[in-house]
């Protein structure tokens, strides 16, 4: 059992210090790391798919996930801080728990939920293209991208509206004779600094959530509904199309394998049509794009599976019965696994873009190469070096000039002197001391 003391005359409810050791663990160090980790690789997505080479319809669905990925993971990332169990200041932590309730995870619920669609209207671009090419031609393209996306984001904003307005937090304060935690949402701890009244100073001390009696009567359907469209709607939706496009993606890799034996086979001269090799270059981008969506779905999928698994209202529903206290003491565990699945989800497609589309590699390392990175200075030494080249060579053609320009000039002395002897009669005596050479110039 646990030795919290604000825990000592709990009844129902089980806290042990192992399970409270390994929430913080999970809190404090591997959730807020796998954020960090899943906003550099998300700002790195960005920056390769926001470059011109990128211009066709998937890469702007996967510009609107990797943006919605990395808000979602920012705005988890202070949960870790409140959940971690680092602050002793009643105050503080309320403030930082209120602020959690009603901005931080509906945010993170709204970007999620933006990601999700995002991840299912590119899963059925892709679906259309590869089942109708000629007819999915006319949406396919990186303007109706865009307005998709948008359209998303809006109708998200509106489902998610009550997530931000029906949540309320109070504080509970008691000593421990007579403090129950059994309602707080978060560990209770005894106050060891308070800015507000020093005689709290001892006591014990959570957070109890409450939901506006207004929205009481429509809680249950709102977040089944919302349970319905976000996770169970779009698992089933990308779990069947998923299971297509792998099927296209091995038709089409048995046809490529088969045209490339037939040519191989076939003689040079033969006259059988071949498709150009714009056309097969498309292809095989084609090919990569639908291969880099369905690891990133499969990926969605087995983390989607833990999230519908561990819904609270879900997880009740079935244990109330046979086992009445593993919502309070393995659901915890379970809450933690799922937390950390669905943060691996927003972090990890960045491996999978490199993995299985060359072009994305190939743009990331032309983004980040080194004479582009370091473009200032090489430019700088490249200017500096033109610049010297440049002054030498024009002083060189300066002297040329000069050069030619007397040489001229001294022929013409010597033909105007030849001219004006050769009309004297004196022109034999004249000493050969007194012609003007070539040496001379």
């Amino acid at each position: 059992m646990s030795t919290n003391p604000c825990l000592s005359n709990v009844n129902g409810s089980i806290r042990f210090d192992t399970l409270h050791d390994i929430e913080v663990a999970g809190y404090r160090y591997v959730m807020l790391t796998i954020c960090i980790f899943g906003v550099v690789c998300n700002i790195l997505n960005l920056c390769v798919l926001l470059q011109r080479r990128l211009k066709e319809s998937p890469y702007t669905y996967l510009t609107g996930l990797a943006l919605a990925d990395m808000l979602t993971l920012m705005s988890i990332s202070p949960v870790s801080i409140v959940r971690g169990d680092y602050i002793r200041h009643e105050t503080i932590f309320f403030t930082l728990t209120r602020l959690e309730a009603q901005l931080y995870m509906p945010l993170a619920n709204y970007f999620g939920q933006v990601s999700i669609m995002i991840t299912v209207a590119l899963t059925v671009e892709r679906y259309l293209f590869t089942t109708y090419p000629l007819r999915a031609q006319g949406f396919c393209k990186a303007s109706y991208a865009r307005r998709v996306v948008a359209t998303i984001v809006v109708i998200c904003g509106i489902l998610n509206i009550p997530r931000f307005l029906t949540e309320t937090v109070e504080k509970l304060i008691a000593p421990e004779s007579t403090f129950v935690s059994s309602k707080c949402i978060t560990h209770p701890f005894k106050i060891e600094y308070s800015s507000i009244n020093s005689s709290h100073i001892g006591e014990c001390f959570c957070v109890v959530g409450n939901t506006k009696e207004s929205f009481l009567p429509f809680k249950n359907y709102y977040y089944y509904t919302m349970l319905g469209i976000n996770q169970i709607l779009p698992f089933a939706i990308l779990l069947y199309l998923n299971l297509r496009l792998i099927r296209r993606v091995q038709i089409s890799n048995r046809y490529t394998l088969a045209e490339l034996i037939a040519r191989q086979h076939s003689p040079m001269n033969s006259s059988a049509p071949t498709m150009n090799s714009a056309t097969q270059k498309r292809l095989r981008e084609e090919h990569r794009l639908t291969k880099t969506l369905v690891a990133v779905v499969i990926v969605f999928l087995i983390c989607n599976t833990f999230t519908i698994i561990s819904y609270p209202g879900l997880v009740r529903l079935v244990t109330k019965h046979k086992y009445p206290k593993y919502f309070y003491v393995g659901f915890r565990i379970q809450k933690l696994i799922t937390n950390i699945m669905l943060l691996l989800n927003y972090s990890i497609n960045f491996f999978f873009y490199c993995a299985f589309n060359e072009k994305f590699l190939f743009t990331l390392k032309k983004t980040f190469r080194y004479d582009k990175l370091f473009c200032g200075l090489i430019s700088s030494h490249n200017r500096s070096l033109s610049s010297s080249s440049t002054m030498n060579l024009h002083s060189n053609i300066l002297k040329a000039n000069q050069c030619i320009s007397s040489y001229h000039n001294g022929s013409d002395q010597i033909n105007r002197r030849r001219k004006h002897y050769s009309n004297s009669r004196d022109f034999k005596k004249i000493s050969r001391d007194e012609l003007i050479t070539n040496e001379d110039l």
